[in-house]
């Protein structure tokens, strides 16, 4: 029976997934890559289940040598992988799209409306021994900027309308006669292929994008310059999408209402500056990566992750969630 090693934080996440799996033995692992890669070949192992920590050399000379290797992601995103290094050495790279979708979306959602109703600020200063309260807004009638309009992106959407009221705008580069029918169905009352255009008239603005060279720190300070200085920014996609300094600025000098993010460029959080520290900020949301860490969403990715090895080994390889590696 073959070995796949589970790094430790995906094993406890769906536990009960990887240990009651008969056709395989699911084993947990280190997070770090030299002691994941020593586990590697103590164990024989050609098959690893990863989660957000980047792998940048050993792990990929160790898979290498096995007849076939297989990265497999426990999520969405794969920018922690080194894709052309794995490619480089024969590994195929998976991850488990359509898994999370809900969990995500959801979350966008409840830190779009801790912004509006200023839940943390307030939590804080209850526990402070202070019951006062302060002004908030509704979300209806307000107009939510959806910027990248995937599976994630369309069901923000679909819940802001038809569960709020909002208005919302989609941002994406596919051209709008293809997207007329998925607009449609998801509330969108007009999708652009221009950020600029979304950036301005969006009260909330609510960040769905991949991180692929285009998009890093693609919300910068020209970009947050054109949001009104009452808008409001929510990011759950990945942390280096957005220029945290200039969102840091921005934000300081009230030139944007608040922000609320669920990732960052670098996890553990650490300030892209000493002195700009997001988490010194009141009008500021913050949430340690959790946006697909629900028991509904982890399981699925346990499954979806465990199908993808299960076909690997098999050599059912039109039949994995591959990553493109350039």
């Amino acid at each position: 029976m073959e070995t796949v090693l589970v790094t430790e934080l995906e094993f406890r996440k769906a536990e009960e997934v990887f240990r009651n799996a008969k056709d395989v033995r699911c084993e947990p692992a280190p997070v770090d890559e030299a002691a994941l890669t020593e586990a590697v070949v103590s164990r024989g192992a050609r098959a690893v289940i990863v989660g957000v920590a980047p792998y940048r050399g050993a792990l990929y000379e160790a898979l290498g040598k096995k007849n076939g290797a297989i990265i497999a992601r426990f999520g969405v995103g794969h920018d922690s992988v080194n894709k052309p290094l794995a490619r480089q050495h024969g590994i195929v790279v998976t991850n488990t799209p359509g898994v999370l979708d809900v969990s995500v979306a959801e979350h966008a959602l409840w830190l779009m409306g801790c912004l509006a109703r200023k839940v943390s600020r307030l939590e804080a200063r209850l526990r402070a021994g202070e019951f006062i309260g302060e002004v908030g807004m509704e979300l209806r009638g307000k107009t939510l900027g959806v910027l990248g309009f995937g599976a994630i992106g369309r069901r923000v959407a679909a819940i802001a309308h038809f569960g709020f009221g909002m208005k919302v705008i989609a941002c994406d580069q596919i051209p709008p006669d293809k997207m007329a029918e998925v607009v449609a169905a998801n509330g969108v009352e007009r999708y652009t292929t221009d950020a600029e255009e979304l950036l301005r008239q969006s009260d909330f603005v609510s960040i769905h994008l991949p991180v692929v060279p285009a998009t890093q720190r693609f919300i910068n300070a020209t970009r947050l310059a054109w949001l009104k200085p009452s808008a409001m920014l929510v990011n759950t996609a990945r942390g280096a999408v957005l220029d945290e300094e200039a969102l840091y600025d921005a934000l300081a000098a009230g030139r944007l209402a608040g922000a609320a993010l669920d990732v960052f460029e670098r996890e553990p959080y650490i300030p892209a500056h000493p002195d700009k520290d997001l988490r010194k900020l009141e009008n500021v949301v913050l949430t340690p990566h959790v946006g697909s860490n629900t028991r509904e969403a982890n399981r699925r990715m346990a499954e979806s992750a465990l199908e993808n090895v299960r076909c690997f080994l098999a050599g059912k390889l039109d039949r994995l969630a591959r990553v493109d590696q350039p």
